[in-house]
């Protein structure tokens, strides 16, 4: 992959290539599972610098950003916890790399990935969790409304179905 590339779509496919890459080494360890493949799910922009998305492999299921443009490998870089504001609130990410691919950001989802028994379940985990990180959360209930006593209605059973106002008690 040369470096200067800047195709999302090729960029996308060097980072699962790397990933390719070093699978055979990773196949007898006690975190592989055969039954998951390697792929990409979900990438899209997600600003002018950055695609997001889900890489899927045997072995982890991360959340990543990845520069459109690349950013040189730097080994110094390796390891280092970054802090991204995402709709859902604050996640940590890692940095990772290597000379074909250079930097991205990498937030664990599952590690490992055993307890997915098909490439359907995985994908559709990944999805889910896609549409859980790149979603503002709901808006929460003030204290002071959850905890106040229900509206009393002025209507009653009768007064439902007779249209008549509730009498007084």
């Amino acid at each position: 992959m040369n470096l200067s590339a800047s195709d999302p779509d090729a960029r996308v496919k060097a980072l699962l290539d790397m990933f390719r890459e070093a699978e055979p080494r990773l196949r007898e360890l006690p975190i592989y599972n055969a039954a998951l493949a390697i792929e990409a799910i979900g990438f899209r922009q997600a600003d002018s610098e950055m695609l997001i998305g889900v890489v899927l492999t045997p072995w982890f299921m991360n959340l990543v950003r990845l520069p459109i443009e690349p950013v040189a490998f730097d080994a110094a870089a390796l390891g280092a916890a970054v802090m991204v504001a995402l709709p859902a609130g604050q996640r940590k990410f890692t940095i990772n790399g290597d000379a074909g691919v250079g930097l991205y950001e990498a937030h664990s989802l599952h590690s490992p990935v055993l307890g997915f028994c098909t490439q359907e379940h995985a994908r559709a985990e990944a999805w889910r969790q896609l549409g859980s990180l790149l979603s503002p959360p709901p808006e929460e209930i003030p204290a002071a409304a959850a905890s106040a006593p229900p509206a009393k209605t002025a209507l009653d059973r009768r007064a439902l179905i007779f249209g008549r106002p509730r009498e007084p008690s």
